[in-house]
């Protein structure tokens, strides 16, 4: 393996391995404890996370590692560990998809939300949707971390 691979290899690992941490931790505490609060509860609670903070690090991280590992895809000899970077590349674009598209919408949305503006039925149609997409982007994730580890040990 020569030294840029090696690099990139390492950066779309640790990048990816990052994100699914993050989103794991999510699914496993933040979204139970979430999920588990009256409407009032949960959208201040909801109001009080500074997303604006994880969301463009997030993204840009995503970004960053599936081009890093579309581009080590072309620097491998291995046309199996070649194929393996970009299945892990198409996982970071998942959470990636999933975030810009569904979650981080959805989050501009509570960050306005009051009780008397709405309703119980559109807070948990949301929040489902929300529930929802944040599986997929997790389960992206571990394709993302499963795909470049396997791209790694098959160089």
């Amino acid at each position: 393996m020569t030294t840029a691979l090696t690099i990139m290899s390492v950066w779309v690992l640790a990048a990816s391995g990052i994100q699914l941490g993050t989103l794991w931790i999510m699914k496993l505490s933040i979204l139970p404890l979430l999920n588990g609060l009256p409407y009032s509860q949960y959208v201040s609670t909801c109001q009080r996370i500074d997303m604006h903070v994880f969301h463009p690090i997030a993204v840009w991280n995503g970004v960053i590692a599936a081009g890093v590992g579309v581009i080590a895809a072309f620097a491998t000899t291995s046309g199996g560990s070649a194929a393996l970077f970009i299945i892990g590349s198409v996982g970071m674009l998942i959470v990636g998809l999933a975030s810009e598209g569904v979650n981080r919408p959805i989050w501009r949305q509570i960050e306005k939300w009051s009780i008397e503006n709405v309703e119980d039925e559109q807070w948990a149609k949301k929040r489902h949707i929300w529930h929802i997409a944040h599986q997929v982007r997790t389960y992206g994730a571990i394709i993302a971390v499963v795909g470049y580890i396997a791209a790694i040990f098959t160089v």
